[in-house]
């Protein structure tokens, strides 16, 4: 990633080292899509992998296990369906 850091401009990412931001997304291959492939980084981009099972943003954990951490994801879904309805007029 020290290439695509340089195309940025930027000296302070591109590396996992202290000091750097750590910005990191890992997905598990355990799932039927992913099976028999050869080329672990060519199954991420072309079997589908949509969800990421851990992201670490500027060395904080955002999400684990899949889940956001900090949002309730129900609360969320009412909101969103709730302006939905408000937008569509689907009262």
């Amino acid at each position: 990633t020290e290439g695509s850091a340089a195309c940025l401009g930027r000296s302070d990412i591109g590396r996992i080292e202290p000091g750097r931001e750590a910005d990191l997304a890992l997905f598990t291959l355990d799932e039927l899509r992913f099976s028999g492939a050869h080329d672990l980084l060519a199954a991420l981009v072309l079997c589908g992998a949509h969800r990421a099972d851990r992201v670490m943003v500027a060395g904080t954990w955002r999400v684990i296990d899949g889940q956001p951490l900090g949002i309730e994801t129900g609360r969320l879904r009412e909101e969103h369906t709730s302006l939905a309805r408000t937008l569509f007029g689907t009262a």
